[in-house]
């Protein structure tokens, strides 16, 4: 256990503590009382070192520790600390597997600032994302690719859901992301002379074949719907990925992925010579 620490059991399920963690898994009750939940050691740990997450509870369950570092980041935090056994930190954890952590913060705000000056010259657009899971993974994917920023334009899903905290293993608190409109993020970038350039299959360019070394930001459209006719009427230029078998499409985050690391190839390249 950690010292000069106070600890509070919970052994009841009927807990209000309890009941008010599994109401913040609706989007509704998140943003009622702007607090939500980030669950697993990794998340959470990115999430407090990355300084933009105010912490007003951590609810741990020992049991589910693999190791001592639990314990030393319970430590770093320092807020209030609740102690549960094995079947209640079940009840509230979203896992199959939980590790034992699991914390209430204060809703961060992704809005954009239209007056905010973006730094880099590589960001990334999502236009209409509907599946947590996707927007998690773009999420990690970017940051991996070295996006300066990801703009989540006309969202039809909560940022902070806890798939989307999960699939991007937290780096949702390290990367700069922000939620807008499409027609704002879009007028701002015109202005700042970055190209937007959009990825769709009706495109006859290939996109290893487009120059990616100027300041550019990729748009992609929803699963379901591709581009919307705004967005398509917009792009500076657009690019597609070739498809060879059967299959006319690729997942979201699969094929945002593939551009991604095609512009930082052309980025580092550039940079090398």
């Amino acid at each position: 256990m950690i010292k000069n620490r106070s600890f509070i059991e919970i052994s009841s399920f009927s807990n209000p503590r309890i009941k008010y963690l599994i109401k913040l898994r609706d989007k509704r009750v998140r943003d009622k009382e702007n607090q939500f939940t980030i669950e697993g050691y990794r998340e959470i740990h990115r999430a407090f070192h990355s300084k933009k997450i105010t912490f007003h509870a951590i609810f741990t369950s020992p049991e589910y520790f693999i190791g001592k570092n639990e314990n030393k980041l319970i430590e770093k935090i320092n807020t209030l600390t609740f102690v549960l056994p094995r079947k209640i930190f079940a009840k509230i954890s979203y896992r199959d597997r939980p590790d034992g952590l699991l914390a209430l913060c204060e809703s961060p705000n992704f809005t954009f600032d239209i007056d905010k000056e973006l730094d880099g010259d590589f960001f990334v657009i999502v236009e209409g994302v509907e599946k947590p899971g996707n927007l998690g993974t773009i999420i990690r994917t970017a940051e991996g690719a070295g996006v300066s920023s990801l703009i989540v334009a006309d969202p039809r899903i909560d940022i902070l859901n806890p798939n989307v905290i999960r699939s991007s293993t937290g780096i949702l608190f390290t990367l700069p992301i922000y939620t807008c409109e499409l027609k704002e993020i879009i007028s701002y970038l015109k202005a700042k002379n970055i190209d937007i350039i959009g990825v769709s299959p009706e495109c006859k360019t290939v996109f290893y074949d487009y120059n990616f070394a100027k300041p550019v930001a990729l748009l992609f459209g929803s699963e379901q719907y591709g581009l919307s006719e705004f967005a398509k009427s917009n792009l500076d230029d657009s690019v597609s990925i070739p498809m060879k078998g059967e299959a006319d499409s690729l997942n979201l985050a699969i094929s945002s992925g593939i551009v991604m690391y095609e512009v930082t190839k052309q980025k580092s390249v550039l940079q090398k010579n």
